[in-house]
């Protein structure tokens, strides 16, 4: 594949990203994807078979994106509550709204999806992005800063505070702010960590 039409699918990929997040999967049609990339359906469906396989091109790439944002965090000599404070961080200043809403629109709508392309979503949800998570868990849990709960729990835990905040129509996504986020990785800090009030100085 050349230089322009690389260009070309992934200018198709950010238009649609930004359509479906926005609108919801059933919001949005081929026409709608089409007039946004200023180019016809027939260009588009060179690229893309259909809307369902560009709804799962579009999840694929944003959980991949997501996964290499973890893996940058994990590869950071840092304790575990610098790496969650690091991780939080990275998420809402290296990655634009749409990005971070591809969280949520894998979660509503991967359903929609036919079962082979849903089967390659859940499993580069699994591979990309919640196993290099609970690698921070498990890792904290190794050097004995984080208690001996569940890996899959706090994973789980972790991603439903941050939830409200990953929807980029949230009433809450303006009012964000560092301080904010902070005190979202301080509460859940305090929850998991094995030496909760000596902890809650560490140095990130």
């Amino acid at each position: 594949m050349d230089r322009t039409a690389i260009s070309m699918r992934q200018k198709i990929l950010n238009e649609s990203t930004r359509l479906f997040v926005r609108r919801g999967y059933d919001g949005v049609s081929i026409r709608d994807i089409a007039e946004a990339c200023q180019m016809t359906k027939a260009a588009l469906y060179y690229h893309f078979e259909d809307k369902e396989h560009l709804l799962a091109a579009v999840l694929v790439s944003g959980l991949e994106t997501l996964g290499r944002l973890v893996e940058d965090v994990l590869s950071q000599e840092q304790g575990t509550r610098a790496r969650l404070h690091r991780l939080v961080q990275d998420l809402f200043t290296r990655l634009p709204a749409e990005q971070r809403a591809l969280i949520r629109l894998a979660i509503q709508e991967v359903g929609k999806i036919r079962p082979e392309w849903r089967e390659e979503i859940l499993r580069c949800y699994r591979e990309a992005f919640l196993r290099p998570l609970a690698s921070i868990f498990a890792t904290g849990q190794q050097r004995g800063e984080v208690r001996p709960l569940a890996v899959e729990m706090m994973v789980w835990a972790f991603l439903g505070m941050l939830y409200p905040f990953l929807d980029e129509a949230s009433l809450l996504h303006s009012e964000v702010s560092p301080e904010q986020l902070e005190v979202l990785v301080q509460i859940f800090w305090e929850g998991i960590s094995v030496n909760r009030t000596a902890n809650a100085g560490e140095n990130m």
